[in-house]
């Protein structure tokens, strides 16, 4: 409940929020149609260029023409725009970064293997948006998973949402808790209560009493 008051009055507060603060913008996010992107190109400056990504899924780059951008991720695009000037320029050095996104996205945070942005589709459950994310990691609280979601309230003011759902239903075949997701939503895994004793005890001792137990029953037979 307490996590829950936080995030909702952290979103309230700052609307452009949306977690970026413990989020790599960058690294694990695929470019998308109306993305504003930032292309420094050094010692050729006079290429360097801001701009938007088009609905084709293309940007113009100067000496270049277009480039098919949409799918890729900023590093993908910086090695790719390298090799491409790299016939004109001696030893270019080049950044890409997003310095706008579209609308067209979702994050998740907390307790999956790859925590960030996605892209959004239309019709998008939590379980898809967990498999982009490489699934559930091992001590992720299941029964406690959270979108929060900014809608409209009847006077056309912005309000935020919280929804719960029970992902350990879902992931046993239940789909009831497999909820749509909507453009900008957040969904938040929790991680499971237990202590760094515990925890310890789980990822070293838990291993190695299973291969002794294997080892004395090898050994019996």
């Amino acid at each position: 409940m307490r996590l829950t008051v936080i995030l909702a009055l952290l979103i309230n507060i700052f609307p452009g929020f949306g977690f970026s603060q413990i989020m790599p913008e960058d690294k694990d996010y695929f470019i998308t149609p109306g993305d504003v992107i930032s292309i420094n190109v050094f010692p050729a400056e006079e290429f360097s260029r801001e701009v938007t990504v088009q609905p084709d899924g293309t940007v113009e780059v100067p000496l270049l023409g277009s480039i098919k951008v949409e799918g890729k991720k900023a590093i993908e695009l910086q090695n790719i725009l390298i090799a491409k000037f790299s016939k004109y320029v001696s030893n270019p050095s080049i950044t890409v970064s997003i310095k706008k996104f579209s609308s067209n996205r979702v994050a998740i945070i907390g307790e999956v293997n790859s925590t960030g942005y996605q892209s959004f589709n239309s019709g998008m459950r939590v379980l898809d948006l967990v498999a982009q994310a490489g699934g559930f990691k091992d001590y992720a609280k299941l029964k406690k998973v959270r979108i929060f979601r900014k809608t409209k309230g009847p006077e056309g003011k912005e309000r935020n949402q919280v929804i719960h759902i029970d992902m350990e239903k879902v992931m046993n075949g239940d789909m009831a808790d497999n909820e749509v997701l909507l453009c900008g939503d957040i969904v938040h895994v929790p991680k499971k209560n237990f202590s760094k004793t515990t925890k310890w005890i789980s990822d070293n001792f838990v291993p190695w009493l299973t291969v002794i137990t294997f080892g004395i029953v090898i050994s019996r037979t």
